[in-house]
């Protein structure tokens, strides 16, 4: 298992950005990003469930928890996760 410390939510986004997410919109301290590119996420991922939203808080920074349940949600592992940070 790889390692995953706290990063903060400006370097999620822009990880999510690379593999075809897009700010939906944000409400308070809550991002919420939706999948735009499919074919990018599939073509660097292959075929994964059709997760389409995830909601990033607007924290500095996001803890190891709550960056595993984010990279649950749209279906990555953390050594993906870390290659794109």
């Amino acid at each position: 298992m790889s390692k995953l410390s706290p990063t903060d939510y400006d370097k999620v986004v822009k990880a999510l950005t690379r593999i075809g997410y897009v700010v939906n919109n944000q409400r308070g301290s809550h991002i919420v990003m939706r999948l735009s590119k499919k074919e990018k996420y599939a073509s660097l991922f292959g075929c994964r469930k059709n997760e389409r939203m995830v909601v990033i808080p607007a924290h500095k920074p996001i803890g190891k928890g709550m960056l595993r349940t984010i990279i649950k949600e749209i279906d990555l592992t953390v050594e993906e996760f870390n290659k794109l940070l």
